[in-house]
């Protein structure tokens, strides 16, 4: 044993600092000695904690804000995006030049931030898909600049593929 970060079965919501709200994912930092946590089978947010110690470092929300937990409208793909990630925030991934990308699996939607949770643009991937929707997980091609980025999809049953500069869908 090495770590444990919250109690289980306990959440104080999406700006508790101490307490997650069934963990989806997480990434190591190495280089910053950091740990993200997807936090959002119950919370909407991703947050960072001291690698190490578990000590809390930040967290944020979609579009870099503070979390909020008030109910979300049902995921309309002809509506304008909510400004909260709605549950479950599934997937982070940070690329080998320091972005950090967070799948709103419901929403249908990768969100790339700085990694001091900073906004930096969207993207939509099957944006009309309903129900649980198109962005569960994510990871990157193999190559130096990691040109493409996978994007699975558990409703559609299948795996987009993108560029990554411009989550343009090649296939």
């Amino acid at each position: 044993f090495l770590l444990q970060i919250g109690k289980s079965g306990e959440t104080g919501g999406s700006n508790d600092r101490v307490n997650l709200g069934r963990p989806a994912e997480f990434e190591v930092d190495s280089a910053a000695n950091e740990l993200y946590v997807a936090d959002g089978c119950l919370n909407r947010r991703i947050i960072v904690f001291d690698a190490d110690s578990g000590q809390y470092k930040r967290h944020w929300g979609a579009y870099g804000r503070t979390p909020d937990d008030s109910p979300t409208p049902a995921y309309d793909p002809d509506a304008a995006p909510i400004g909260q990630f709605r549950n479950p925030v599934h997937s982070v991934r940070i690329s080998s030049d320091g972005l950090v990308y967070v799948c709103d699996r419901v929403s249908c939607r990768i969100q790339t931030f700085h990694k001091d949770g900073t906004f930096i643009r969207e993207y939509f991937i099957a944006p009309k898909t309903l129900g649980n929707g198109s962005c569960w997980a994510l990871d990157f091609s193999a190559d130096p600049a990691q040109s493409l980025i996978f994007v699975a999809d558990g409703t559609n049953q299948r795996v987009w593929i993108a560029r990554r500069t411009d989550m343009k869908v090649l296939g």
